[in-house]
């Protein structure tokens, strides 16, 4: 696993989130009040993507179906999906978001 710089905190949406590539990686980046999360931008339900979904507090809901899903671990809630999605460990250092990737 490597650190890897994903985005200025600045350019980060507040209570949403906000797509961003890296290295090849659909990632989504979202900001609530529970903090700052790092998940693929893929549902775990119908492969769709999550970005245009609602945060609130450290849960996304899927914008197809509405599958809401733990930002900490992944962890779907419902009868639609019992498979998580992928959550990356994150960190904040210099006013920029990091995630954990792999190499």
């Amino acid at each position: 696993m490597a650190r890897v710089r994903i985005a200025a905190l600045a350019d980060l949406a507040e209570n949403g989130g906000t797509p961003i590539e890296v290295a090849g990686r659909a990632l989504l980046v979202c900001r609530s009040r529970s903090g700052t999360f790092v998940v693929e931008n893929m549902c775990s339900h119908q492969r769709a993507k999550l970005e245009g979904g609602k945060i609130k507090g450290p849960h996304i809901f899927c914008p197809l179906h509405g599958v809401r899903f733990d930002l900490r671990d992944g962890s779907p809630t419902g009868t639609l999906t019992k498979l998580p999605i992928v959550v990356f460990a994150s960190m904040i250092d210099d006013d920029a978001v990091y995630a954990e990737l792999d190499a």
